[in-house]
Formats: C-alpha cells, structure tokens, sequence
C-alpha cells in the first residue's frame, strides 16, 4: 500500500516557510482596515500567495473575500521585495486560545518579474535551510 501524497506534493508552488524569529514583515493596506498600512509576520510565501499573522488589534476586522495590498516584504540582508502586488484573502483562522490568528492570501495581480523574484527566493530559502 503507498502512503497519501502529503500536503506538500500537492502544493503548485514550492513555498519558503519562516519561523517568527526569521523577522520576515510584511507591509499590507487591507481594505476596510483604518489607520493606513500594517505590518506583521510573513509565515510563508510562493509564487501563488502567502501566509501572515494577525494581532488582536485587527484579526475581527479581516474575512475572507477581503482584498489587500501587498506594499513590502523585508527580511534581514535577504529579501526587500514586492511593491503594490494585489492578493485575496482566501482564509482566516481565528483560534481563541493562541495570541495570533493567521490569514492566507492568493496573490491576484503578480507581474512575470515579481513572480520570478519570489521563485528565486523561495528556492535561495530552501536550499540555506537544508
């Protein structure tokens, strides 16, 4: 009997997965969210999208469906990408026991450029954490 291909292998895209220690932020404007752009944690990014976290302050005020504006991406000396790159919300986790929710995104609008860009990164990530 073969095993289940795993989450992973069905993925399209090979995705860079970050702890918080990482400091991979995010720069965002969320519809809908007052006070201007956010910053948070990036969780992991691919060609396709990415995950980020929410803090109490504006976890309640994001859904799915919602559109946002990835403005910046930083991480230490490695990364300082994607300007006014268009996502979707496409899911939030909201788990009252845990200090923050997370949130996914699917990129909507990406240039050939942006899309390499990360690619050249996620595949950079992977290889320096193996």
């Amino acid at each position: 009997m073969t095993n289940p291909a795993s989450h992973d292998d069905r993925r399209q895209f090979r995705r860079a997965i970050f702890t918080l220690e990482d400091n991979v932020i995010g720069t965002f404007s969320i519809a809908g969210v007052q006070d201007g752009s956010i910053k948070t944690n990036i969780v992991n990014i691919s060609e396709g999208g990415l995950q980020f976290t929410l803090d109490a302050e504006i976890k309640h005020k994001v859904k799915a469906g919602d559109h946002l504006v990835i403005l910046q991406i930083n991480a230490p000396a490695t990364l300082k990408f994607l300007v006014n790159i268009d996502a979707e919300i496409k899911w939030v986790l909201l788990p009252e026991i845990f200090e923050y929710a997370g949130a996914g995104c699917q990129f909507t609008n990406i240039s050939q450029t942006s899309r390499q860009q990360i690619a050249s990164f996620v595949q950079a990530w992977i290889k320096s954490r193996s």
